[in-house]
Formats: structure tokens, sequence, C-alpha cells
């Protein structure tokens, strides 16, 4: 792992381990209820421009110079590389799904809502003491 991809990382496990088990509790039981929040708004934006982004690696062939002691010569070497593509979308399949999402979201917010409380009341708010 690169060192620039270490740092951001531990920064995001430490802020992660941060959270209080109330705070850990509330985030856990609200996930679904967001997931599925989340997905309408990627839909929403799909069907408006047409096409979705698909992700995919791909191996690279690339010259370089290599080193053994003090000599260099050229050499190949393999890179894997992200390739970004547009992917047209099947608005049909869009348009269900959202419409399920639509009708799963009440219930997922009155899960989550219902969990909260079970989470208050297991953990409950610590006083802070006057000062």
């Amino acid at each position: 792992m690169r060192l620039t991809t270490a740092i951001p990382l531990i920064g995001l496990l430490a802020l992660t381990a941060c959270a209080t088990p109330r705070e850990a509790c509330i985030r856990d039981a609200a996930a679904p209820w967001r997931g599925a929040v989340a997905e309408r708004e990627r839909i929403a934006q799909d069907l408006a421009r047409g096409y979705t982004f698909k992700t995919e690696f791909e191996r690279v062939e690339r010259q370089r110079w290599c080193r053994n002691g003090a000599a260099l010569y050229p050499c190949w070497t393999t890179d894997t590389q992200p390739v970004t593509r547009r992917i047209p979308v099947d608005a049909e399949a869009l348009r269900a799904r959202d419409a399920e999402l639509a009708a799963a979201i009440p219930a997922l917010r009155s899960a989550a809502e219902a969990d909260v409380r079970q989470c208050q009341a297991t953990y409950p708010e610590e006083s802070t003491p006057p000062g």
C-alpha cells in the first residue's frame, strides 16, 4: 500500500474508532434506509443522463527503465489501470427498481426509527458535568 493511500485510511479508521457505541449503533440502524435513498438518487441521475459509468481494470504493458546495479536497461512491466466507460442504461429496469425502492423506503424508515429508539434506550446519552 502506498503511503499516500495509507495516511488518509489511517485517519478514517481513527475517526471511525472515535464513534461512541451509541453513535455506531444509530449509524448501523439507519444504514439500510440511507442506502435505499442513495440508490434512488443514483437511479434518478442515471435516468436523467441516459447512461451510467462502469469502471473496469485493465492490464497494460509499459516499457520503462530498469536498474541492475549501476546499469540501466529498457524493460517491460505490467500495470493495472482503471478505465471508466459510459454504459447505456435500461430505463425500464431502472424505473422498476426505483418503484421497488419507493415502496420499500417507508418500511425501511420505520424500521430505522425503531432501531434508533432501541439504540437510544440501550446506550443512553451521558450527561456532561456543568462547567
